[in-house]
Order: structure tokens, then C-alpha cells, then sequence
């Protein structure tokens, strides 16, 4: 599969690459498994933000966010992120031509019937490293079992 053909992820921060430590922690940290999630998914994915961090086309904000949490071998990965545009709904942001994964924790009810209407709510993964600080792995184990399916 050529590089402009792999399958587009569109990633959220908040809930997805930063978490929690346990479902009562009051803390942020980075997520648990973000290294092994940020590598496997730039290895095989093209990968964007989409996160309320990156709207405009530029992922300062977004790395600004993550640098108070990420160590640098973390943030070099996210580095290798795409910035997305768009100004209301996260969906205005999503190729729907193109073959992809949605990750966030909270979308809108519009954007799930965005989704629906388009046919492709089976692209999107709820993930919420808030309440469930293993969350990543679960990602990650699903979109490896995709990927091999894709083959």
C-alpha cells in the first residue's frame, strides 16, 4: 500500500493521549501505552488531530497541551501529527472519501448522526483515557485487528 493510500486516524487529546491514572484521580498525565499507540499509528496510518487543540491548521496549541504532560520522545512522535481545520463540528475536519478512524471521548451528538448519515459510524472508537487509563491498549489491539483484516 502506497504512503497516500494508508488509512487517515483522526486523533483527540484530551481523553484519548491524556488521561488519567485512575478513574478518581483528579490529575491529567499522559496516557498509559501513548509511546506504543503514537508509533504503531504513524508507522501505518496518516495521522491528524482533531481535537478542540488544533482547529485552524496549526498544532502548536495542541503540542503546547501535550508538552506539560509528554516527555520529549512523545512529543517528537506527535510532532509527526497533521493539523486539521474547522471551526464547529470535528466531522468538518474527517475525509469522508477516505479510509478512516475517528479516536476521541466525547463527541457531539451531531457528529455521531454526522456519522450515521454518512454511513461510517463503525470508523469511529470511542476512547476515554480519563475513566479508563488502559484505553489505549484496547485501541490499539482493535486497530492492529483491523489492519490485518485490511491485508
Amino acid at each position: 500500500m502506497k504512503k497516500s493510500q494508508r488509512r487517515k486516524l483522526y486523533i483527540d487529546l484530551d481523553g484519548v493521549l491524556i488521561g488519567k491514572n485512575g478513574p478518581h484521580d483528579i490529575n491529567n498525565t499522559i496516557a498509559k501505552h501513548a509511546e506504543a499507540f503514537l508509533k504503531y499509528s504513524l508507522k501505518n496510518y496518516d495521522c491528524y488531530w482533531l481535537t478542540t487543540h488544533c482547529k485552524e491548521g496549526d498544532n502548536e496549541q495542541v503540542l503546547h497541551r501535550l508538552n506539560i504532560y509528554a516527555d520529549e520522545g512523545i512529543i517528537s512522535l506527535a510532532r509527526d501529527i497533521k493539523p486539521t481545520s474547522w471551526r464547529t463540528l470535528k466531522t468538518e475536519a474527517i475525509d469522508f472519501q477516505s479510509d478512516f478512524y475517528w479516536l476521541d471521548d466525547g463527541p457531539l451528538q451531531i457528529e455521531i448522526k454526522t456519522l450515521r448519515e454518512r454511513n461510517v459510524s463503525d470508523r469511529f472508537m470511542l476512547v476515554d483515557t480519563r475513566r479508563n487509563p488502559d484505553d489505549l491498549r484496547r485501541v490499539l489491539n482493535m486497530l492492529r485487528k483491523q489492519d490485518k483484516k485490511a491485508v
